[in-house]
């Protein structure tokens, strides 16, 4: 090994590196705090995916609104290439994210138990039928852990959820989001409608339905997606802003930490002048030791924290039916400003105090 190579210096003091690498490591703080804030807009996604993939009408509050809604219908049953299912009046369970607040999900009352079939053949949704019938509901596994529910459970109205019967759980289904799939009654008219193609594109099935609207005028549901970014954007605009205190928090820490370290060895350093070592190669020097340490904490300390995610996840977050993500474009974003306002000014500090070293003061 080179004795002048960042690695060389690394391997001669590891316990006091590893106590530095510790304190770029709290950087992985930031990125936690970035999880948590996308996890209740990431438990959207499955939902989005969902919406985006069928075509949602309903029908002004108005009687003659609601006669063309109806020819509209109609119209639309007439077609083999395309289905409507017609939905009953809304229900909905409450659940609460990881953040603690209480939120909505992705939510449909079916009036017939063949509707629901439908649907769920047309977005491959696997789910026992065997037991659903009117007035049942059927939810993906994340949403029955997150309310403590159980297939066989009876749910009656009350001031935290949205029901106009008694319902049964039915079935649960393995989706990877929180659903929930009421089945009413045949009464329940709403004058809201599902439509997917049979066997033609999403984009076919719009052209023709914008054909059939033009006679029998219907309104379009707006995009939940759009929504909820506005929803929360108030939370990511916050953190931003603590982070960036955060952030600079921690690099005068950091700073301030590697200062003790790098003051004691100033003598070297002046010897490296001394014996003309030029400036470039001392700064290649430091910021090799820097770099190094740092990519180490990426790389080790990064699998130690993704594995006590994981195990967070799995063994405390799991019976609560919430969890946290382990990727997401604000957390990554966050983790590299953290990372850049710790290690660029101390390199650049320390490189401009060690090459003032003069072998003369010694």
């Amino acid at each position: 090994m080179k004795p002048f190579s960042p690695l060389y210096f690394i391997k001669q003091n590891k316990s006091r590196c590893i106590l530095l690498m510790f304190m770029i490591f709290l950087s992985f703080g930031a990125y936690l705090g970035g999880l948590y804030i996308y996890t209740p807009q990431e438990n959207w996604e499955y939902s989005h995916n969902i919406d985006e993939n069928h075509i949602e009408v309903y029908s002004p509050n108005n009687k003659e609104k609601r006669a063309d809604f109806k020819a509209f219908c109609e119209e639309i049953k007439k077609r083999d290439d395309i289905t409507i299912l017609e939905l009953g009046f809304p229900n909905e369970l409450t659940r609460k994210t990881v953040m603690g607040f209480t939120d909505g999900t992705l939510t449909y009352t079916f009036r017939t138990v063949e509707d629901f079939k439908l649907f769920c053949n047309y977005h491959n949704i696997d789910c026992d039928f065997s037991k659903i019938e009117s007035k049942t509901v059927v939810m993906s596994r994340y949403m029955a852990d997150n309310g403590g529910y159980k297939t066989g459970d009876i749910i009656s109205p009350d001031e935290k959820n949205y029901l106009f019967h008694d319902f049964k759980v039915a079935a649960l289904t393995e989706e990877n989001g929180y659903t929930q799939y009421f089945i009413g009654t045949e009464e329940d008219v709403d004058y809201t409608a599902i439509i997917f193609g049979n066997g033609i594109s999403l984009e076919e099935t719009r052209r023709q339905v914008n054909e059939i609207a033009k006679t029998y005028p219907i309104s379009y549901s707006i995009p939940i997606r759009v929504d909820t970014e506005e929803m929360y954007s108030i939370f990511n605009t916050i953190f931003f802003v603590v982070v960036i205190f955060l952030a600079i928090i921690l690099s005068v820490t950091v700073n301030a930490a590697f200062v003790g370290m790098y003051q004691r060895r100033e003598f070297e350093f002046a010897v490296y002048r001394a014996i003309g070592i030029s400036k470039k190669k001392i700064i290649r020097k430091i910021a090799g030791e820097i770099l190094f340490m740092d990519v180490i904490v990426l790389i080790v300390g990064g699998g130690i924290f993704f594995l006590a995610l994981y195990l967070f996840n799995e063994l405390v977050l799991a019976s609560s039916g919430v969890y946290l993500v382990y990727t997401a474009p604000i957390a990554v974003i966050v983790l590299v400003l953290c990372n850049l306002m710790t290690v660029i000014p101390l390199i650049l500090t320390r490189s401009r105090v060690l090459l003032k070293a003069d072998i003369c003061n010694y």
